[in-house]
């Protein structure tokens, strides 16, 4: 192996060796690429934001918990837990955003000579040159100290290394307790007062220990934790969104932990003193080792402090198969302590450390969660049914401020980020752990299970490689989101994509399906290496795509400073955008009706009888049932139209269907001259003594003229195209005329007969807001003299609807103003109804009402 000294200088200040990918550090920190700034008075707008985030959050609280919000069962059950899980999240966040303040070193440090121990470990396959170039960066540390090698290995090569070059090395037969064992075993020998203990992989700055024992003159202090860097982050995309996830937690997140005196020390990078850590029986063992070391040093009332600088820097997996198992690994440690050692310790712990330590492993149950936000749109597309029955505008103005409220937090924390490269939006980072849903899934099912996972470090110098396994779990989910989008598109077809809370579930299951795909082409790793390089050699073959990529990076990280610098004057216009929105939802509700019965939205289904006097049942319900009514309007133009029964105050929805009485021998000329006369305001004065009635009433009232007035079996059968022409126009001048007398509680229900007529005369959809179809099985009329079923009988006007050329026509909820089965003995009957609705809850969820002919065919569904 080539010497590890051969080394070169380059312009940066780090080594370039020959054979080795690995840097090392010259300069003192902070350097120009910090970021993290603090003056007094910097806390308060960020807890200005908070405070009325806080308000925020209360209010959408409130309206999503509204009992009428319930949608679908269990799909309401996930979203609820998604919803409740992600809002504790945010307050965990912005309680760690409230009091970012760092610590303040002793103004004048003690003049006691600390004498110091830095502990590095090796593992058995880990490269040579990596632990060389950490173990010469650590003897470039300018404060006396004594460096150790803990390898678990006994390397001949580098027991000659540290030989040669002043450094202890120790090595051990038990190998138990992996790393904490092997770094128990070292501080046997070493004898030092204060113990820095660095990754393999980490290579420290020269100052490092200048900037962490002044705080150990405050002799409760057990450990100092500083930022912990990577080199590594342009390495892969994977390299990349991992660093991205950990900006913010050793930012602002680590730097309030601080100051709630909840520090955690984390294993690569973190200085120990050895009388803390020798009465806890030296350094913890467990997955997540350092969280264990922490929980039991401040279960022993010793302090922490954190430094937000960045003093060593190290490796970040640069592979899925190195993430996953680092990611599983600390999802099971911590889970296990959450579980185990958590109730042991709780009792020594103060306020603020019981919550920190509660809540901190709960981060791997965003595993679930993710599960959870995949399966709700997937489970609603295919059902056809609905998580959350909100209305979109009232849930955009509750959720709109909450959301840019968040967003503008976190824009104004990012001045405590740690280097300057890290501001942005973070998306690579939030779509590798949106993918990794399964692992954390994997960890939790291992705590409970009691399944154990062997200590096994983070591969160092992993290879891409084109991952099928481990893309598996993701690409099933994605096929099935593939398949609910395209299932419910071509099954439900136009009402679908007709309606606005379906293209809104559409839209959620096609982010969900972007994000799949991008982990499983991440997981693609020499493919996507190839194309990086391709990129990378066509912005240095052809100037103006490196010009192009330049001007997009200043456009970013432009656009991430102006975010953060006007992230308060941003927060007041997003003030008046919330009144605003406030003030025309109040505006759009105050003048609606109490129910959309228009939409048919006001309860998940209608019911009603055609046989009068038989409500009770449907009370039961708790639903409005639709109680229909026939008017008899006589053809005297000076009569008045009977008048209908409409009880203010009874939760009944009338249907009344008005009923021209032409008499036992009408005729196609007679049903002509009326609709005509209709159409010309001959009998205005009749209209307008029914609106006395309506408009009193206030509430909604379905009406329809004619029903299945297409029909050859009814008294006036409208047959002609010139007839079918005059109930058009009459339809629509109805329509028009209570409208123009303000009678604005009327849903009008077209009631066709036969398909024919659903084709060519349909009156257009300002005039219409529902579609009523009957469905009868009635062997008589059948032209075969058979029963049959529903899907039969329902299959020519549905397909009737769905293809028609009017699209308004396709978007309108359907009642069956008639149906049920005729001629059928009790159990034929209950088995024709049964498969009936559940036919139309599985299949035709554009039907929204059912007027049952037969109240025995309602008893038994």
């Amino acid at each position: 192996m080539t010497n590890s000294s051969k080394v070169r200088l380059n312009e940066t200040g780090t080594i370039d060796h020959p054979y080795m990918k690995w840097p090392s550090f010259f300069n003192s920190t902070p350097n120009e690429h910090y970021n993290f700034t603090y003056k007094p008075g910097d806390t308060l707008p960020v807890r200005i934001l908070i405070s009325i985030g806080l308000l925020f959050m209360a209010a959408f609280v409130w309206v999503y918990f509204q009992p009428g919000n319930q949608g679908y069962s269990w799909l309401y059950v996930l979203l609820t837990i998604s919803v409740v899980f992600k809002l504790l999240r945010l307050l965990h966040e912005w309680y760690h955003y409230w009091n970012v303040v760092p610590p303040t070193p002793p103004v004048q440090p003690g003049q006691r000579t600390w004498t110091v121990d830095v502990l590095t470990t090796y593992c058995p396959g880990e490269p040579h040159d990596m632990v060389i170039n950490t173990l010469q960066a650590i003897q470039r540390i300018t404060y006396p100290h004594t460096t150790y090698l803990c390898d678990e290995a006994n390397d001949p090569y580098l027991r000659l290394f540290c030989e040669t070059n002043g450094i202890r090395h120790v090595t051990r037969i038990d190998k138990t307790d992996a790393k904490a064992g092997n770094i128990n075993h070292a501080l046997q020998q070493a004898t030092g007062d204060i113990c820095l203990i660095i990754d393999p992989d980490h290579v420290p700055v020269p100052d490092f220990l200048d900037h962490v024992l002044p705080y150990f003159d405050d002799t409760t202090i057990g450990f100092v934790q500083c930022v912990q860097g990577y080199y590594n982050r342009k390495e892969s995309i994977v390299s990349f969104g991992a660093t991205e996830q950990t900006y913010s937690f050793y930012g602002p997140m680590m730097t309030c932990m601080g100051q709630h005196g909840t520090a955690q020390a984390i294993g690569a990078n973190c200085t120990f003193r050895r009388a803390a850590l020798d009465t806890i029986g030296g350094h913890a063992n467990g997955l997540s080792e350092d969280m264990h070391t922490a929980m039991k040093l401040h279960a022993k009332g010793w302090k922490s402090i954190y430094v937000p600088l960045p003093l060593s820097y190290g490796l970040v997996p640069a592979t899925l198969s190195a993430y996953y198992k680092q990611q599983l690994k600390w999802a099971r440690g911590t889970f296990e302590l959450l579980a185990t050692t958590y109730p042991r310790v709780f009792t020594g712990l103060s306020l603020r450390q019981k919550i920190h330590y509660a809540t901190l492993p709960l981060y791997y149950l965003l595993g679930l969660i993710y599960l959870f936000d995949l399966i709700i749109p997937i489970g609603s597309l295919l059902l056809m049914e609905l998580p959350l029955r909100l209305d979109l505008l009232l849930f955009a103005t509750a959720y709109t401020p909450l959301l840019l409220t968040g967003f503008l937090v976190r824009q104004y924390t990012q001045r405590w980020l740690i280097e300057k490269h890290e501001a942005g939006f973070h998306l690579v980072g939030g779509m590798l752990a949106s993918g990794t849903w399964w692992v954390y899934v994997l960890g939790l099912i291992y705590t409970i299970l009691r399944v154990k996972v062997p200590y096994i470090p983070t591969p160092k110098d992993d290879k891409p490689r084109n991952n099928i396994a481990l893309i598996i779990p993701n690409l099933i989910m994605l096929l099935a989101t593939i398949f609910a989008i395209s299932y419910c598109t071509f099954h439900y077809w136009r009402f679908a994509l007709g309606n606005t809370f379906v293209i809104l579930m559409i839209g959620f299951a096609f982010i969900n399906a972007l994000v799949l795909m991008s982990n499983v082409l991440v997981g693609q790793e020499v493919f996507v290496t190839k194309a990086i390089r391709w990129l990378d050699q066509l912005s240095v073959n052809r100037p103006a795509v490196w010009t192009l990529r330049i001007r997009a990076w200043q456009a970013r990280y432009g656009l991430y400073g102006w975010l953060r610098q006007s992230a308060l004057p941003l927060f007041a216009g997003m003030l008046l955008l919330a009144g605003w929105l406030m003030a025309y939802t109040v505006k759009r509700k105050s003048a609606e009706l109490p129910h959309q019965i228009k939409y048919a939205n006001t309860q998940p289904f209608y019911y009603g009888f055609n046989v009068p006097g038989k409500m009770a049942g449907l009370r039961l319900l708790n639903v409005q049932p639709i109680v229909p009514q026939h008017l008899t309007w006589s053809l005297l133009p000076s009569e008045p139209m009977a008048t209908p029964t409409l009880n203010a105050g009874s939760p009944e929805l009338p249907l009344l269907y008005l009923v021209p009485d032409f008499g036992p021998h009408a005729t196609e000329k007679s049903v002509q001259t009326f609709l005509g006369q209709v159409s010309e305001g001959l009998y205005d004065r009749t209209l307008l003594h029914l609106s006395g009635a309506l408009r009193s009433y206030k509430q909604p009232v379905l009406m329809s003229l004619m029903p299945a007035f297409d029909a050859a079996a009814t008294k006036a059968g409208v047959h002609s195209e010139l007839t079918h022409f005059r109930y058009q126009e009459a339809w629509r001048y109805i329509v028009r005329f209570y409208r123009d007398h303000q009678v604005n509680n009327l849903v009008w229900i077209w009631c066709p007969a036969n398909p024919s007529t659903i084709v060519s005369q349909f009156p257009g959809g300002d005039y219409v807001d529902w579609i009523g179809i009957s469905v009868v099985d009635d062997p008589l009329t059948a032209k075969d003299g058979k029963h049959h079923s529903f899907t039969t009988l329902f299959q020519e006007p549905h397909n009737t609807l769905r293809m028609h050329k009017e699209y308004s026509l396709r978007q309108k909820p359907v009642v069956l103003v008639r149906f049920g089965t005729v001629g059928q003995d009790e159990n034929a009957l209950q088995q024709w109804t049964n498969e009936a609705i559940t036919t139309i809850k599985e299949r035709y969820p554009h039907i929204r009402g059912i007027l049952f002919d037969n109240p025995k065919a309602f008893a038994a569904f």
